[in-house]
């Protein structure tokens, strides 16, 4: 079966949850149930945006929620958002989030708006380091899906909080 259709699409990435119980730890590609998922999906590209931190001590769980809550409902507003994986801390306070986009330039609309940049502002007194890994998601030549890191420059504290991430 392909899928092809964007409601099609949609609900395969609402499937992709992780396979392993130390994901945060792994590579995106291996965290996660990606291939039984988007296995028979058809798109051209997709991208993606992961999100890892490390939570301070002191971060107020409650302030995080509320940020991050109207970041995801901006991001929905905006379009284009395939699925957002809300990651929980680990015994190490350690997570990971990620957004699939339909395209990088509905991310780039998304972070642009106020909800992301007033969570933005709350990164140095909720993370002690966060690290952005953007990706462009294909599937290669034999049908296998293929992760292509986009170069950038590294994260730096108080660029982009969120999960909800361009």
């Amino acid at each position: 079966m392909i899928l092809d259709h964007p409601a099609v699409l949609f609900k395969a990435c609402q499937r992709i949850s992780p396979i392993n119980p130390d994901y945060a730890n792994l590579p995106i590609r291996q965290g996660f149930n990606w291939f039984s998922c988007l296995g028979d999906a058809r798109f051209g590209r997709l991208y993606l945006v992961v999100f890892r931190s490390v939570r301070r001590v002191t971060a107020d769980p409650r302030l995080l929620k509320e940020h991050d809550d109207r970041a995801y409902a901006a991001a929905l507003e905006a379009g284009g958002l395939l699925r957002y994986f809300k990651g929980e801390l680990n015994e190490r306070r350690r997570c990971l989030s990620f957004c699939l986009w339909e395209s990088r330039e509905q991310a780039v609309t998304a972070s642009g708006g106020a909800s992301h940049r007033t969570a933005a502002q709350v990164t140095a007194e909720m993370y002690e380091s966060y690290t952005l890994e953007r990706y462009e998601l294909t599937k290669d030549d034999t049908g296998d899906l293929a992760f292509r890191r986009l170069d950038g420059e590294p994260a730096r504290a108080g660029a982009e909080p969120s999960g909800v991430s361009a």
